[in-house]
């Protein structure tokens, strides 16, 4: 047999058993080419940590922590995702632990950004206080054409509930899906690739996710817009859109690259699939997809408390040093 021919073969019977080469394999491939791709994406990863780094020694300087651990945990989304990626590239076989471990935190960050402005609003009792009667905006995405012609309506308990409500299933429904799907790969009932087979768990899984996820960020949209008037000196709505640009732009990308990577049509060199070539394509775009949303969250979370939550003042009536807070928030 030609030599083409059974390299076009190889890399045929590669995609179709979903090889993933080792370590060394991978270097051995990629040559020369494979170590500037690693080098520039190392490089720009250290940056991405660096950021942040530097963002955490200004917040802890200027932010009380409660205010400080949260606005942590929400812009520890885009190191752990660069870092993921890079570890993902070296190990290629640890890509799919890294890929399901970035994509759970990334619904952990959102859900971090939601208990910050609850923090910022101090406390969900006060928060629902400073919200009462406020008009809740229904119309945007990702359910505008359902809820286009929606009338404006005020904000109640029972709204706020049902907002968080879709909020928190957004963080904890990925986390059980994960888990039904590593038992579905260990018990048979779920295949490898896109088989739309009605007998293929996957198809299941895969709608609830996405139906989950339609909801969850429809939630955390309302709630954003509803929040942001009366708590406009925090910024809430740019630090919403670049974690949910995050959020959007990786899980997209990783479905496309995906799809195309498993069509073949990315480049295949033994013992490289296309599948893998998509991988490395995909995983040096997202790194620096990161680093520009990592700069633009830098310059949007890193700003000085706009008031103080609490002020202790003196008693007016009265000349001892006693105190009271007051919430100057309201």
């Amino acid at each position: 047999m030609p030599a083409v021919e059974a390299k076009t073969m190889n890399c045929s019977v590669l995609l179709s058993l979903h090889y993933v080469p080792t370590v060394w394999e991978a270097i051995d491939a990629f040559g020369s080419i494979g170590s500037i791709l690693m080098g520039v994406t190392g490089i720009t990863t250290l940056a991405v940590l660096a950021l942040f780094v530097k963002e955490s020694m200004y917040l802890l300087q200027h932010w009380p922590f409660q205010y400080c651990f949260l606005t942590l945990l929400c812009l520890n989304a885009f190191p752990f995702a660069a870092g993921g990626f890079f570890v993902s590239m070296i190990f290629p076989r640890l890509a799919e632990v890294s890929k399901s471990l970035i994509l759970l935190y990334l619904h952990a960050s959102l859900l971090m950004y939601f208990r910050l402005v609850i923090a910022y609003g101090d406390g969900d009792k006060n928060m629902l206080r400073k919200l009462y009667g406020r008009e809740m905006v229904l119309q945007g995405p990702p359910l505008c054409c359902l809820c286009f012609c929606c009338p404006k309506v005020p904000l109640t308990r029972r709204k706020f509930y049902f907002v968080k409500l879709a909020i928190y299933q957004f963080a904890v429904m990925p986390l059980l899906l994960t888990v039904m799907k590593c038992i579905g790969i260990e018990y048979g009932f779920i295949t490898q690739g896109y088989n739309l087979s009605p007998y293929n768990a996957a198809l299941y899984i895969s709608t609830i996710s996405s139906v989950s996820i339609m909801f969850g960020v429809y939630g955390l949209m309302v709630f954003s817009r509803t929040a942001a008037a009366p708590m406009k000196d925090f910024k809430i709505i740019h630090k919403f859109t670049v974690l949910q640009a995050s959020f959007i732009l990786i899980r997209i990308q990783l479905i496309i690259f995906d799809v195309v990577g498993q069509a073949g049509a990315f480049p295949c060199f033994y013992p490289i699939s296309s599948a893998i070539t998509g991988h490395y394509i995909s995983s040096a775009v997202i790194i620096t997809e990161v680093f520009i949303l990592a700069l633009i969250a830098h310059v949007v979370f890193l700003h000085p408390p706009p008031y103080m939550i609490h002020l202790v003042v003196p008693l007016a009536n009265s000349n001892s040093p006693g105190s009271q807070i007051v919430d100057l928030t309201s």
